[in-house]
Protein backbone atom coordinates (compact mmCIF):
# COMPACT_ATOMS: atom_id res chain seq x y z
CA UNK A 1 0.00 0.00 0.00
CA UNK A 2 2.88 2.29 0.63
CA UNK A 3 3.90 2.23 -3.02
CA UNK A 4 0.35 2.98 -4.15
CA UNK A 5 0.14 6.05 -1.87
CA UNK A 6 3.44 7.35 -3.23
CA UNK A 7 2.19 6.95 -6.83
CA UNK A 8 -0.90 9.04 -6.06
CA UNK A 9 1.24 11.74 -4.46
CA UNK A 10 3.62 11.83 -7.40
CA UNK A 11 0.75 11.95 -9.87
CA UNK A 12 -0.87 14.82 -7.96
CA UNK A 13 2.38 16.79 -7.79
CA UNK A 14 2.90 16.55 -11.59
CA UNK A 15 -0.63 17.62 -12.48
CA UNK A 16 -0.13 21.40 -11.81
CA UNK A 17 3.11 21.36 -13.79
CA UNK A 18 1.48 19.66 -16.74
CA UNK A 19 -1.45 22.09 -16.69
CA UNK A 20 0.92 25.08 -16.47
CA UNK A 21 2.98 23.70 -19.37
CA UNK A 22 -0.11 23.22 -21.52
CA UNK A 23 -1.24 26.77 -20.78
CA UNK A 24 2.17 28.13 -21.77
CA UNK A 25 2.07 26.20 -25.04
CA UNK A 26 -1.44 27.46 -25.80
CA UNK A 27 -0.40 31.07 -25.12
CA UNK A 28 2.67 30.71 -27.33
CA UNK A 29 0.57 29.30 -30.18
CA UNK A 30 -2.00 32.06 -29.79
CA UNK A 31 0.73 34.72 -29.89
CA UNK A 32 2.61 33.42 -32.94
CA UNK A 33 1.39 34.37 -36.41
CA UNK A 34 -0.29 31.59 -38.31
CA UNK A 35 1.56 32.21 -41.57
CA UNK A 36 -1.35 33.76 -43.42
CA UNK A 37 0.11 37.27 -43.20
CA UNK A 38 1.22 38.99 -46.38
CA UNK A 39 4.97 39.65 -46.65
CA UNK A 40 4.36 43.37 -46.19
CA UNK A 41 2.66 42.69 -42.85
CA UNK A 42 5.42 40.46 -41.45
CA UNK A 43 7.84 43.32 -40.87
CA UNK A 44 7.52 46.75 -39.35
CA UNK A 45 10.21 48.04 -41.73
CA UNK A 46 9.17 49.34 -45.13
CA UNK A 47 10.17 47.35 -48.21
CA UNK A 48 11.98 49.16 -51.03
CA UNK A 49 12.55 48.26 -54.68
CA UNK A 50 15.13 50.44 -56.46
CA UNK A 51 16.01 50.98 -60.13
CA UNK A 52 19.08 52.95 -61.19
CA UNK A 53 19.79 54.83 -64.41
CA UNK A 54 22.25 57.35 -65.84
CA UNK A 55 20.97 59.90 -68.35
CA UNK A 56 22.81 60.18 -71.64
CA UNK A 57 25.60 60.99 -72.24
CA UNK A 58 26.97 58.61 -69.64
CA UNK A 59 30.42 59.09 -68.13
CA UNK A 60 32.61 57.33 -65.61
CA UNK A 61 32.02 60.10 -63.07
CA UNK A 62 28.24 59.70 -63.32
CA UNK A 63 28.56 55.91 -63.02
CA UNK A 64 30.69 56.38 -59.88
CA UNK A 65 28.07 58.66 -58.34
CA UNK A 66 25.32 56.16 -59.17
CA UNK A 67 27.41 53.38 -57.60
CA UNK A 68 27.90 55.54 -54.48
CA UNK A 69 24.12 56.06 -54.17
CA UNK A 70 23.49 52.34 -54.66
CA UNK A 71 25.98 51.39 -51.94
CA UNK A 72 24.56 53.95 -49.52
CA UNK A 73 21.02 52.63 -50.07
CA UNK A 74 22.13 49.01 -49.60
CA UNK A 75 23.98 49.88 -46.38
CA UNK A 76 20.94 51.43 -44.69
CA UNK A 77 18.95 49.46 -42.14
CA UNK A 78 15.74 51.56 -42.25
CA UNK A 79 14.16 49.39 -44.92
CA UNK A 80 14.29 45.95 -46.51
CA UNK A 81 15.35 45.83 -50.15
CA UNK A 82 13.30 43.83 -52.64
CA UNK A 83 14.69 41.96 -55.66
CA UNK A 84 11.55 42.59 -57.72
CA UNK A 85 8.71 45.08 -57.58
CA UNK A 86 5.88 44.07 -55.23
CA UNK A 87 2.58 45.76 -54.36
CA UNK A 88 3.54 46.06 -50.68
CA UNK A 89 6.89 47.76 -51.38
CA UNK A 90 7.98 51.31 -52.07
CA UNK A 91 9.39 51.87 -55.57
CA UNK A 92 12.31 54.23 -56.09
CA UNK A 93 13.68 55.29 -59.47
CA UNK A 94 17.13 56.88 -59.21
CA UNK A 95 18.43 58.90 -62.14
CA UNK A 96 21.78 60.68 -62.36
CA UNK A 97 22.25 63.37 -65.00
CA UNK A 98 24.59 66.25 -65.64
CA UNK A 99 23.79 69.43 -67.53
CA UNK A 100 25.29 72.56 -66.02
CA UNK A 101 24.77 71.07 -62.56
CA UNK A 102 24.88 67.49 -61.35
CA UNK A 103 21.31 66.32 -60.71
CA UNK A 104 20.25 63.33 -58.66
CA UNK A 105 16.56 62.77 -59.44
CA UNK A 106 14.26 60.50 -57.51
CA UNK A 107 10.74 59.26 -58.09
CA UNK A 108 9.31 57.53 -55.03
CA UNK A 109 6.01 55.62 -55.22
CA UNK A 110 4.14 54.47 -52.15
CA UNK A 111 2.98 50.85 -51.84
CA UNK A 112 -0.17 50.25 -53.82
CA UNK A 113 -1.76 47.71 -51.48
CA UNK A 114 -2.30 50.20 -48.63
CA UNK A 115 -3.53 53.20 -50.58
CA UNK A 116 -6.27 53.23 -53.16
CA UNK A 117 -4.87 56.31 -54.89
CA UNK A 118 -1.31 56.04 -56.12
CA UNK A 119 1.02 58.34 -54.22
CA UNK A 120 4.18 59.68 -55.90
CA UNK A 121 6.89 61.94 -54.61
CA UNK A 122 9.50 63.52 -56.88
CA UNK A 123 12.67 64.99 -55.44
CA UNK A 124 15.95 66.35 -56.77
CA UNK A 125 19.34 67.03 -55.27
CA UNK A 126 21.61 69.15 -57.41
CA UNK A 127 24.94 70.90 -57.05
CA UNK A 128 28.04 72.21 -58.74
CA UNK A 129 30.89 69.88 -59.64
CA UNK A 130 32.78 70.72 -56.43
CA UNK A 131 29.99 69.15 -54.31
CA UNK A 132 29.88 65.72 -55.97
CA UNK A 133 30.95 63.95 -52.78
CA UNK A 134 28.17 65.39 -50.62
CA UNK A 135 25.27 64.97 -53.03
CA UNK A 136 24.76 61.18 -52.67
CA UNK A 137 24.72 61.56 -48.87
CA UNK A 138 22.09 64.32 -49.10
CA UNK A 139 20.07 62.20 -51.54
CA UNK A 140 19.90 59.26 -49.14
CA UNK A 141 19.01 61.54 -46.20
CA UNK A 142 16.06 62.97 -48.13
CA UNK A 143 15.02 59.46 -49.16
CA UNK A 144 15.11 58.24 -45.55
CA UNK A 145 12.91 61.13 -44.42
CA UNK A 146 10.38 60.61 -47.21
CA UNK A 147 10.01 56.89 -46.62
CA UNK A 148 9.93 57.27 -42.83
CA UNK A 149 7.21 59.93 -42.95
CA UNK A 150 5.20 58.05 -45.58
CA UNK A 151 5.47 54.72 -43.75
CA UNK A 152 4.37 56.29 -40.44
CA UNK A 153 1.43 57.97 -42.18
CA UNK A 154 0.36 54.67 -43.76
CA UNK A 155 0.76 52.84 -40.46
CA UNK A 156 -1.56 55.32 -38.77
CA UNK A 157 -4.38 54.60 -41.26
Amino acid sequence: MKWFDNAKTVRRSWRPLIIAGLLMIMLALAWLPLGDLAPGQRSNKPFLYVTYSVAEPSSAALEDILFDIEQRIRARHEWRLLEQQEAYGWVLEVEVRQDKLLQLNGLLQAPTDKLHAESMQRFRIQGVPDTYGALPEQYVKVLIDLIKNGHETQSDL
